[in-house]
């Protein structure tokens, strides 16, 4: 996205908050050190939501990786399948991020890799014709208060 950016990230026992104060505070120190600039680089807090069942958990990465589709920035599947700003090409197989958990999505579509890769993408796939889901919005999706 232009100016933000949505990640899934499933929190340990420290919790979401010292997570993000610690990736968002270490990349300011990197971009500021970079571009010697000094000051602030994020305008507002981070916004959160709490995904509590599986159900959504599922609609929750679809919304995420068709983002670039609906706001213009590919035209089509194959050209998402291929977008490098965005984990959905790791699950589809066609990069590789070490550091992007695919194993926990994927076994919601098959035991194995290659079947549960097609099988996530055309759950994708189908939620273009859906557009945005405002019937999934509240229920499972709790904003956080962290």
């Amino acid at each position: 996205m232009g100016n933000h950016i949505h990640l899934l990230i499933f929190s340990g026992p420290p919790g979401i908050s010292k997570f993000m104060r610690r990736l968002l505070t270490g990349y300011a120190v990197w971009y500021n050190r970079k571009y010697q600039r000094a000051g602030h680089l994020f305008q507002n807090r981070y916004k959160s939501i709490v995904c509590e069942e599986e159900p959504y958990l599922l609609e929750l990465v679809r919304s995420i990786h068709l983002n670039p589709l609906r706001a213009g920035f590919v035209n089509e599947m194959e050209e998402l399948d291929a977008y490098p700003w965005s984990g959905h090409g790791v699950l589809v197989g066609r990069d590789r991020n070490d550091w992007q958990e695919t194993d926990y999505v994927l076994s919601r579509f098959s035991g194995t890799r290659n079947k549960a890769a097609r099988a996530y993408r055309g759950f994708v796939e189908e939620g273009i014709a859906l557009g945005r889901r405002d019937d999934w919005v509240g229920g499972g999706f709790v904003r956080s208060l962290a």
